[in-house]
């Protein structure tokens, strides 16, 4: 990794008349800004029919970038197929679970489909060897925030096409082997939804089968890594050297129907990038968000030897004449200086401004850009060095601080989605995450397969905030860390379900039970005006889930105002029947500090 942090901007050179590039370049230069990332939506401009392409704007851009000692990092175009293919193959076209194409965006093709990826191979080639050896090449990144097709939620989900289809079954088939194994393990003889065939199998439209539900999710996870992996492979053909990664926008629960995999996604790439736009009129929100977006998805960079990018984060202000839901609100340069501080402590080797112009015109129009519209600098863009320069005496802050692990449980994740009607499993998280912020932690993420390949110390820490479906090979390294003297913090319905989605009879299960103390009899959450509060703290309302357990050993920490159990010692594991994390992070500042102090309190008898 290099010491001193590199800036960078987004440019569009098809947007704006070739006599402009070179002064809005120069300018970028004089900035501080030592890259251009460009191309992820400009496949027509070099093939404007199919099969015929011109590289002539290409060129120029290119060869002007590196008269003016200027880094590129060109983008695969696929995330913005051109209209001519989508005239001419309308059946490559996303379809939803109720028939649907996509009609209109970005993100609207199924590579699946063996024409649209067949064209989409030809233009990645055409343009990675055209390229390959320019001196302006810095590298490249595969589409533009590969999802399944920027899918909103449960009632618009992609990738329903019968290509895609077909491959969902063949996963089924390579998973299970048979259908006897797949009806035993979906629980299908409940209603006598029992498969003979596996062309009777279809993707569910909604979530009915848990089992069907959990692995449909887990496929279309597969499915994107898979897209990204095939682009990986077409440009280490063309040059293995090539430094290669993608841009991962950390969405929170939406991850889940967008079906991003941070970890499988990262795997064989140079680098990973996230997009985040920040700007809530609440800077200290704005940090937190910050904060927890950057540690996740550095967690799961450095899980894959990748480096840590910015890849997109808001240059300025909107210069929409209306209330923006994105990013909104007016901003100058110390809200910038804030944002790149923390980017760089919490890892970041590249910061990289969407945009540099503002966009006039077209579906983002109005936006943000560090210069003006018409090219012009501005406070912001006079700034950019200095807060450049700034932010590397911060580079790397958060790793003076003491770990913890936090286990992401993707397979409880995608179960929770479709069943739970709350934000609760993605809130119990980020507030478990905020919490052991506050008091002075850094958070590194854990995956299913790094928390089972994990090395562990005696005394290290690992919370569980969420981890209510888990297999032999998870509970077993659980139990393995317990049995090391780590300290394990469990979430309150840990090891519930089964890989297959189904109810283990004895929770915490897979004989997490004995480690644990406790046994789960059932849930509950109470309106606020009936809801229990912390013992000694009528301020802390528990109006969030809480289980109802019996302790079979351990000690109670903490109870609530009903003498019921809350917190559970016993040796090295803390089980906290009550939801944690979303408690914390609905709290006000002065009860998160009550919180902060019973947390203090709990560890200093464990720790």
């Amino acid at each position: 990794m290099e010491n001193k942090i590199m800036g960078g901007t987004s440019y569009y050179p098809d947007h704006w008349p070739q006599s402009d590039w070179e002064r809005d370049m120069t300018l970028i230069k004089k900035s501080g800004l030592e890259i251009i990332r460009f191309g992820e939506f400009s496949w027509y401009w070099y093939e404007p029919e199919e099969g015929i392409f011109d590289f002539s704007g290409y060129d120029i851009f290119m060869d002007l970038a590196h008269k003016l000692e200027l880094k590129v990092v060109l983008c695969t175009p696929t995330a913005a197929a051109p209209e001519w293919l989508l005239h001419k193959y309308p059946d490559v076209r996303l379809v939803d679970q109720f028939g649907r194409q996509n009609q209109y965006g970005r993100h609207m093709v199924s590579y699946n489909h063996p024409k649209a990826k067949e064209l989409a191979q030809q233009a990645i080639i055409e343009l990675a060897e055209r390229y390959k050896d320019h001196p302006a090449l810095y590298g490249w990144q595969i589409d533009n925030e590969p999802t399944a097709g920027e899918s909103g939620d449960k009632n618009k989900m992609y990738d329903y096409h019968p290509e895609t289809v077909k491959l969902f079954r063949e996963f089924m088939k390579n998973k299970y082997k048979s259908l006897k194994a797949l009806n035993e393990s979906w629980q299908n003889n409940f209603w006598s939804r029992s498969f003979t065939d596996w062309e009777q199998i279809k993707p569910p439209q909604s979530p009915v089968i848990p089992g069907m539900w959990l692995d449909w999710m887990r496929f279309r996870d597969y499915d994107v890594v898979n897209f990204i992996r095939w682009q990986l492979g077409i440009l280490r053909s063309v040059k293995n050297s090539f430094i290669i990664g993608t841009n991962i926008p950390e969405c929170g629960y939406g991850t889940v129907i967008l079906a991003q995999d941070y970890w499988e996604q990262c795997k064989g790439l140079d680098y990973v990038g996230t997009d985040l736009y920040l700007h809530t009129r609440d800077w200290g929100e704005s940090m937190r968000n910050l904060s927890f977006s950057c540690d996740i998805i550095r967690s799961a960079a450095s899980s894959a030897g990748a480096e840590f990018w910015i890849s997109e984060t808001q240059a300025g202000p909107s210069r929409s004449p209306w209330r923006s839901t994105f990013a909104p609100g007016v901003w100058g340069k110390e809200f910038q200086r804030l944002c790149v501080n923390g980017y760089a402590e919490h890892g970041a080797e590249k910061i990289l401004f969407f945009l540099w112009r503002p966009t006039y015109g077209g579906r983002e129009f109005g936006g943000s850009g560090l210069v003006d519209f018409d090219g012009t600098p501005n406070e912001i863009t006079n700034n950019i060095s200095v807060i450049l320069e700034e932010s590397n005496s911060k580079k790397d802050k958060i790793f003076e601080r003491p770990p913890v692990c936090i286990h992401h449980s993707r397979d409880s994740l995608l179960l929770a989605r479709g069943y739970d009607p709350d934000d609760r499993p993605w809130d119990t998280i980020v507030g478990w995450y905020h919490c052991l912020n506050d008091i002075g932690y850094r958070a590194e993420f854990l995956s299913d397969e790094m928390l089972i390949q994990k090395r562990w110390n005696k005394g290290d820490i690992l919370v569980l905030p969420y981890t209510t479906v888990i297999d032999d090979y998870l509970s077993c390294a659980i139990k393995g860390s317990i049995e090391k003297g780590v300290i394990v913090i469990s979430g309150f319905s840990t090891g519930f379900f089964n890989e297959f989605g189904s109810i283990e009879f004895h929770c915490p299960g897979k004989g997490l039970d004995n480690y644990f103390g406790v046994k789960i009899n059932h849930f509950d959450v109470l309106p606020n005006d009936i809801a229990t509060s912390i013992q000694n703290n009528n301020d802390i309302v528990l109006d969030e889930l809480v289980a109802y357990i019996q302790v079979n050993k351990g000690e109670v920490l903490l109870k609530d105002s009903t003498d019921k159990p809350l917190v559970v010692k016993n040796a090295n594991v803390l089980y906290f029947s009550f939801d944690f994390g979303s408690l914390y992070k609905k709290l006000d500042k002065d009860k998160k500090t009550v919180l902060q102090n019973l947390i203090h309190k709990i560890f200093d008898q464990t720790v």
